[in-house]
């Protein structure tokens, strides 16, 4: 994962200094590199007593709202930021942005962030800090909202969840809770997550229809070899010691999700090795994965992997192949086994 530093001068003194490290830039704010390379910032009022104007936008003042605005720069924002009283620095999902927002509101119970809250952060293994609150906690990640549910849910201990990818914003305070410093890649998670707490949103919704095969797109199809192909020759190269071959992808096609969090992160972690094996074919990792003994596993009455699950008319496996396919680049640079 790539790593950008940024310096911004002596420390302020409404943050913590951290050391550098390749998570995070320090030098005199706890935000993330990974936030401070894109233009997605603004400057806010921070007048907790004046309820009319408290968070709401400064630079830019108007327009902050339409995607077609010009945000600033990290640089821009942090000048701005420690040269006016009485203001904050926020970052806004967009559209084009891969980043997601969670905000965990109001989970504190008996003055401890509760277990449940806790469990999720993590869950999702990325940046996370305290809200100006101190009841709450922002997490940021790549991944993306889901469509077809609401923003908010409630949590079962205290609190709820809200969840953004675009036209809001995060004040951030800079305050890192447990050492999640870094920005990272959670798509699987965080879909997971909001499929169990946010509720679906039925104006939106068309989950649980079911997309017949000859009308899922996938590209490909260049790859000379079949689903049975593929898995002898994976067999084979386990078998041999010269070959560094991650044995899960055995008992992945198997139908194991023994280590996993969820089944639909043992379904991305078969996908992603198909993706090494089948060459970067997403037809053939199509016909892979329903040769394998995850296609089918649900206790739905029909496979989830067939299900329309995106806005966009999307199947659950069409943007598991694809979501696959924008992250991974290493493939099989060897020979299919053609018999067994």
């Amino acid at each position: 994962m790539s790593r950008f530093e940024f310096s911004s001068g002596e420390p302020d003194s409404r943050f913590s200094f951290q050391q550098d490290s390749g998570d995070n830039t320090g030098g005199g704010d706890r935000f993330p590199s990974r936030l401070k390379n894109h233009d997605q910032w603004l400057v806010t009022h921070d007048k907790p007593w004046d309820d009319d104007v408290h968070k709401e936008p400064k630079f830019p003042r108007k327009g902050w709202n339409d995607d077609g605005v010009t945000l600033l720069s990290f640089e821009e924002a942090y000048r701005r930021f420690q040269s006016t009283d009485n203001t904050g620095i926020a970052f806004r999902f967009t559209d084009d942005g891969p980043f997601i927002g969670f905000d965990f509101d109001k989970v504190r119970a008996d003055g401890d962030f509760t277990d449940e809250t806790l469990d999720l952060v993590r869950r999702l293994d990325s940046y996370t800090e305290v809200s100006s609150s101190g009841d709450g906690l922002h997490v940021i990640t790549e991944g993306e909202k889901l469509d077809e549910h609401q923003t908010q849910g409630d949590l079962t201990e205290a609190g709820h969840l809200e969840v953004y990818d675009t036209n809001r914003y995060f004040v951030l305070t800079g305050d890192v809770y447990e050492g999640f410093t870094s920005v990272e890649s959670r798509p699987t998670v965080g879909r997971d997550i909001q499929e169990d707490y946010l509720p679906v949103d039925e104006r939106t919704s068309i989950e649980g229809e079911q997309k017949p095969v000859s009308e899922q797109e996938f590209d490909g199809g260049q790859v000379d070899a079949t689903p049975e192909q593929v898995r002898r020759t994976i067999r084979a190269c386990v078998k041999h010691s010269e070959w560094d071959v991650d044995r899960e992808v055995l008992r992945l096609w198997r139908g194991s999700d023994e280590g996993r969090l969820s089944a639909s992160e043992a379904d991305m972690a078969l996908v992603s090795q198909l993706y090494y094996w089948c060459k970067g074919d997403q037809q053939l990792m199509d016909e892979c994965f329903r040769a394998s003994g995850r296609y089918g596993m649900r206790p739905d009455p029909t496979p989830k992997w067939d299900e329309v699950h995106y806005s966009n008319g999307a199947t659950y496996g069409e943007m598991t192949i694809r979501e696959v396919c924008r992250t991974n680049s290493d493939t099989f640079g060897g020979r299919y086994v053609k018999r067994g």
